[in-house]
């Protein structure tokens, strides 16, 4: 149980630092890479210990050192050393908090150790050099050096730690019998009949390494008479290894066999997200394949439709380029006129008289909004539609409108068949299910199976969360044929000044397909192929009984006018009703958030 809380606060703090990076003022940031302990056992049962530490210091003032000798004796030869230039400087004990100065506190026998060493982005290694009078334990059969020479005290972990203990003298390799105690990823190793080597790669802050080795009383001669134990130990210290090296065994077991689980879990999650976002693609994203039934090219507007409602298919989307062909339609049907008044050097709409039976409800809208609302009735410039848009009210009534006649044309839409398909609720919410899910079993089953790659898991689960949020569903069979059969017809227009047959085409056709081509995106290519076949020519042009809109167009006149001015108008209409709908400035709006003082705050529920 304490494994798995040590993990799982290691698994969190990861989560925090992968999220944000704080600095805090005087904070110490630092790591310890290695860890060398040699205790050298003497034959009065004393044990010299030199512990030699490795700091990597981004920004510290100093180290602290703390010395466990409870039941050990007494703590004596204390000695600190600090590196400087590849030798060890020893530290003086005093209070002046200078460099190279250390002072210590002993309370109930922890000698506290505060080495006074700035270090900014260095590495150092430090010394320490003691004494325990009473390190071992000698029994009537066996005496034993039982000690955890790593303690639970360290505030960082430790990248590499190595303690060597080494008896008075050389003995036969069969009379030793060493244990190691701490994770079970850590290692005993006899070297020879005087060593024994304790190794632990990755040692985390909580834990500890301890040492437990008998060894033949022969070797410590020279203690006390009183200190030895009167009665056998050897027995009952090889029943208690015997246990707990089971219960080792049974944990690596079990930890052998949570890996295994834990790939399988790790596998089987990993599938079931595949799965479900798989899901939601296919049922409300992925969208139907259209066999062409009619070659690389449509050479007509499909159904008949607007310029508006063409446009919107093609993009799938209404934008201000489709109110731009409708307005240029309703000049090529000569329900505007369009005028260039050169001498005032104004471009004008022009009311001229027609069946209103004949226009669709945005289009006739668009009359209204144009010469009745912001004109004089008969006719508006596009300078009075640009100086109308200049006060902040005009110019959100005008974003209204526009977002009613985006209405308009989007009921159309659905009328003609371009719509989506209900959202499959299903794949939906099992999409949002394993999400939420996801975000909190990450960190879960890291801590669980003591492997951090199941914190993906979170991750993913924000992408898969803003996936299927987003998801609205997608366009119906009958839509993406409508949409083919657009696209098609875009590519015609774009090609069609490079077929033969163009330039027998009359210039009623070369008109009626440019208002396509605004609304599809593709007038200047269109444009540039009228440009080229009817330089020259003027039949077909004066029966028009006006200047050509693609003539205008290319000259830059009147047809550019306007399309700056319901382009410009458009986007302030929108940015300023945008803005009128956003906090109030008293005037009217949104709430903000915040308090003006008033009184009531104290009501409502909520959660401990």
């Amino acid at each position: 149980m304490k494994k798995f809380k040590i993990s799982f606060k290691k698994i969190l703090i990861s989560i925090f630092i992968s999220f944000i990076s704080i600095s805090i003022y005087g904070e110490p940031s630092y790591r310890i890479d290695n860890l060398r302990i040699e205790a050298y056992i003497n034959p009065d049962g004393s044990v010299d210990v030199n512990e030699l530490v490795q700091y990597n210091a981004y920004n510290i003032n100093g180290i602290l050192y703390n010395i466990d000798y409870k039941g050990y004796g007494d703590l004596k030869n204390l000695r600190v050393f600090y590196e400087k230039d590849s030798e060890f400087v020893p530290a003086i004990n005093n209070n002046s908090q200078r460099k190279g100065t250390y002072s210590l506190k002993d309370s109930d026998n922890l000698g506290k150790i505060k080495l006074y060493y700035p270090m900014r982005n260095t590495r150092k290694w430090f010394l320490f050099q003691y004494k325990l009078s009473q390190g071992v334990t000698v029994y009537n059969d066996i005496a034993q050096f039982n000690r955890k020479m790593v303690g639970k005290g360290w505030q960082t972990d430790i990248e590499n730690i190595q303690v060597k203990i080494i008896l008075p003298k050389e003995v036969s390799k069969e009379d030793i019998k060493a244990f190691g105690h701490g994770p079970l990823t850590g290692n005993v190793d006899i070297i020879s009949g005087r060593e024994i080597l304790y190794t632990l790669k990755g040692y985390y802050s909580g834990e500890f390494v301890e040492t437990n080795v008998l060894f033949p009383k022969s070797l410590i001669p020279n203690i006390n008479p009183s200190l030895v134990r009167n009665e056998n130990g050897y027995e009952k210290i090889i029943n208690m290894e015997n246990k707990l090296a089971d219960k080792a065994d049974r944990e690596r077991k079990f930890a052998e066999n949570r890996g295994i689980i834990g790939n399988i879990v790790f596998f089987l999650w990993s599938g079931w997200i595949i799965f479900v976002v798989g899901l939601n693609y296919v049922k409300n994203r992925k969208k139907h394949k259209v066999e062409n039934e009619y070659g690389e090219y449509f050479r007509e507007a499909p159904d008949d439709f607007s310029p508006a409602v063409g446009g919107a298919i093609a993009y799938k989307y209404v934008s201000p380029s489709q109110l731009l062909a409708t307005v240029m339609d309703l000049v090529r049907r000569d329900i505007f006129e369009m005028i260039e008044d050169r001498e005032n050097n104004k471009t004008i709409l022009r009311k001229n008289s027609y069946d209103e039976r004949l226009l669709k409800n945005y289009e006739k809208f668009v009359v209204d909004w144009y010469i009745d609302e912001i004109g004089n009735g008969v006719e508006v410039s596009m300078e009075e539609i640009e100086e109308n848009i200049r006060d902040r009210r005009n110019a959100i009534k005008f974003g209204r409108n526009y977002e009613k006649w985006e209405s308009m044309v989007e009921k159309d839409l659905k009328k003609v068949g371009f719509e989506k398909e209900p959202v499959k609720k299903l794949p939906k919410a099992l999409g949002m299910i394993t999400a939420f899910l996801s975000i909190p079993l990450g960190p879960f089953l890291a801590a669980y199976f003591d492997n951090r790659k199941f914190i993906i898991f979170t991750f993913v689960a924000f992408a898969m969360l803003n996936f299927t949020i987003s998801t609205r569903g997608k366009y119906t069979l009958e839509a993406e044929k409508l949409r083919a059969k657009w696209l098609a017809f875009k590519k015609f227009l774009v090609d069609y000044s490079n077929l033969e047959e163009a330039k027998l085409a009359s210039i009623y056709i070369w008109e009626h397909y440019f208002v396509y081509a605004i609304a599809l995106g593709v007038a200047e290519e269109v444009a540039k192929g009228y440009q080229k076949i009817f330089r020259d020519s003027g039949e077909n042009i004066s029966r028009l009984n006006r200047a050509p809109i693609m003539g205008m167009y290319s000259r830059n006149s009147g047809f550019r006018n306007i399309e700056r001015t319901v382009s410009k108008a458009t986007t302030r209409g929108r940015s300023e009703l945008a803005k009128s709908r956003s906090s109030s400035r008293g005037s009217g709006g949104g709430f903000s958030g915040g308090s003006s003082g008033g009184g009531g705050s104290r009501g409502g529920g909520g959660a401990f």
